[in-house]
């Protein structure tokens, strides 16, 4: 006799330190719930109770992931408005080749690495290593 998978019970309980590679994603919760209605016992199916409460917790996945890709995307946007927000003042933080840098923002620029604060002498900045910012 085989033993339904249950993906309900895959996706609560402890979870466990690693990387998101690891975790179970939206499309691996729709592969097991399939599995499990493909291999289910003819004789005994399961409960269709136990199959829409297993949708509720899809939806749920699938909500939450939304959530999390929009919390990302303001982020984002917070850190360009914060690095534009330095234009003109006086900032000291590191440059590429970890040097100490201080000098006065005169523009900012966004690439796919994110944002970068470009000081009057050509020098680039990443906002993060700021460490002291005043009026110029």
């Amino acid at each position: 006799m085989t033993t339904p998978i249950s993906a309900v019970g895959a996706t609560t309980g402890p979870r466990e330190t690693g990387s998101a590679s690891d975790a179970l994603d939206k499309d691996a919760f729709m592969k097991l719930l399939v599995a499990q209605l493909k291999y289910q016992n003819p004789m005994a199916p399961a409960d269709g109770q136990q199959y829409m409460s297993q949708m509720a917790v899809f939806a749920q996945v699938e909500k939450l992931e939304q959530l999390v890709t929009a919390q990302q995307e303001q982020s984002a946007w917070q850190h360009r408005i914060a690095a534009e927000g330095l234009v003109g003042r006086t900032v000291t933080g590191l440059d590429d080749t970890a040097g100490s840098v201080t000098g006065v923002v005169r523009s900012v620029v966004h690439d796919t690495t994110g944002s970068h604060l470009v000081l009057a002498d050509g020098t680039e900045v990443d906002p993060d290593s700021v460490t002291r910012v005043t009026q110029a």
